[in-house]
């Protein structure tokens, strides 16, 4: 993001027609900013109150009136608000966030990670274009377009977008252990299907953990294909993705190259390259065999890159461990591989029960600044880091302790990317880790034609149809584990679609006609 520029202060003889001028600028001015040019030393505006439902990201957010808190408290000294934060935990948000909803809590921002589709189906969200486009000056230099594409319906802008992490709509790369590929020796980074199976077969034969046992896992993943998108992706579907074909919408789930990605799958498991358990491994075991030295490669988020590093250089000190992020392989006339494409990490959303919008849209605006962006990456300025000539001196150590730096970035970030400040905040090796998987997955994704969908009725009738449901993952686990040929992916696909796809197709097909077709 680039640096905003400090204005210089008004001159002690500025006329008094300038300065009638700058007192009509009204509620633009007290938000620090006019419909033409953003200002960034404003006078904010005094106590206009701001609720807000929330995940708490599985992450300490700090309990009861958040104006008690330092981090919150600086946030609304520096936007002008007073605000009132609702915090649900992780695993139930969007079912107690529904819950709250349709029993009439409505509070000024609902976050969620994409439109919220029963607010938008009300009519109780506000169109943010003229908002965004007087007083966010800087969210609309800040997030790229992409982003706001995921949240716009019709020319209108229902939210104010995260981008994705490193501005990558492709969230996940696969990882691999590239200290076990110069001791398997596996000279080159795998570019198509067969290339990474002969690079997991080098891992299953050549004992590169070197405890003198066969106990490698090639590669690991978790319950239901969890956390195999990207192997998936090699053949350019994934199960949360969709495709226009023939004039209709459908699913990934049943594109007739879903059947050579689980034909892909059923080759690793008779040869024994993909964990043994992988069909119901839960999330502490498979990072425990990854942080043991029995896993070779994984699929996970870019920005766990570091994250992964660091867990082997203490689970494993001393032994080299390097965990690299590398492009998907591409099946052979497949265009668009890795990840369904998604531009956003959560969305927020604001109600038509909001009283001070412009003082929301302001609030969000002065967080992508660049006085707000050193305060979301280290925190209350003088407390935890100092700036001196340009430079940051950021304490680590005590923004930990805080246990704000924990949660501070989940819960306010918006900017995808801003190396600089990456590289103060975690260091330039972490800082590599991350840029480099950032740079593979900007060039992967693949296309949603109906990115942004609401949440679909006919969905919500048939939940054994959905994505990662039962109907898919029995019949791609039959596959898989040899206990019907691969062609029963044909038998699968007709009986999804007399099920209630058919319906499912339909919907897809109509918001698709409606909302996107160009």
């Amino acid at each position: 993001m680039n640096a905003s520029r400090k204005l210089k202060a008004v001159a002690a003889g500025v006329g008094a027609a300038v300065l009638a001028a700058a007192v009509l600028a009204g509620c633009a001015a007290r938000l620090g900013m006019t419909p033409e040019t953003p200002a960034t030393a404003p006078e904010p505006p005094q106590g206009l109150p701001v609720s807000m439902l929330m995940s708490d990201h599985s992450q300490p957010v700090p309990q009861g009136d958040v104006m008690e808190d330092p981090t919150f408290r600086y946030l609304a000294e520096k936007t002008g608000t007073v605000l009132s934060i609702e915090f649900l935990p992780h695993h139930k948000y969007n079912v107690q966030m529904r819950n709250k909803l349709f029993g009439g809590h409505l509070p000024d921002v609902v976050q969620d990670w994409r439109i919220n589709p029963d607010l938008y189906a009300g009519g109780k969200l506000l169109a943010l274009n003229d908002l965004i486009d007087r007083y966010g000056p800087h969210l609309k230099r800040a997030i790229p377009q992409e982003a706001w594409d995921a949240v716009t319906i019709n020319g209108n802008i229902y939210g104010i977008p995260e981008a994705a992490n490193g501005n990558a709509p492709s969230s996940r790369v696969i990882y691999v252990r590239k200290d076990w590929m110069d001791k398997a020796g596996v000279r080159k980074v795998p570019e198509t299907p067969d290339e990474f199976l002969d690079m997991l077969r080098a891992f299953r034969d050549n004992d590169p953990n070197g405890n003198g046992r066969r106990d490698e896992i090639p590669f690991s993943s978790r319950a239901d294909f969890n956390w195999s998108e990207n192997l998936m992706g090699m053949f350019g579907v994934t199960p949360s993705g969709n495709h226009l074909l023939d004039g209709v919408v459908i699913p990934d789930i049943i594109h007739p190259r879903m059947k050579q990605a689980l034909a892909f799958f059923r080759v690793m498991f008779e040869e024994g390259l993909i964990d043994e358990d992988f069909l119901i491994q839960q999330r502490n075991a498979w990072e425990q065999k990854i942080q043991s030295d029995l896993v070779g490669s994984w699929n996970h988020t870019t920005d766990l890159a570091w994250d992964w590093q660091d867990r082997l250089n203490r689970s494993l000190p001393g032994r080299g461990a390097e965990v690299i992020a590398i492009p998907t392989p591409r099946a052979p006339g497949v265009e668009a591989v890795g990840m369904e494409m998604n531009a956003v990490k959560k969305v927020f959303n604001v109600t038509a029960n909001a009283k001070h919008p412009e003082a929301i849209v302001g609030m969000f605006d002065w967080l992508v600044t660049e006085e707000g962006q050193e305060f979301v990456n280290f925190g209350v300025p003088g407390v935890t880091w100092t700036k001196a000539g340009g430079s940051i001196r950021y304490d680590r150590v005590a923004d930990t302790e805080n246990r704000a730096a924990v949660w501070r970035m989940m819960l306010l970030n918006l900017v995808g990317y801003n190396k600089e400040l990456l590289t103060v905040r975690l260091g330039p090796e972490a800082a590599g880790k991350l840029d480099a998987a950032y740079a593979i997955a900007r060039k992967e994704g693949i296309p949603n034609p109906v990115a942004g969908m609401p949440a679909l009725k006919s969905e919500m009738r048939h939940p054994d149809l959905s994505r990662y449901g039962p109907v898919f993952v029995r019949s791609a686990a039959q596959i898989v584990l040899d206990h019907q040929p691969v062609d029963y992916f044909d038998e699968f696909v007709a009986e999804w679609r007399a099920q209630g796809g058919e319906a499912i197709v339909r919907e897809m097909t109509e918001w698709y006609l409606t909302n996107r077709k160009p």
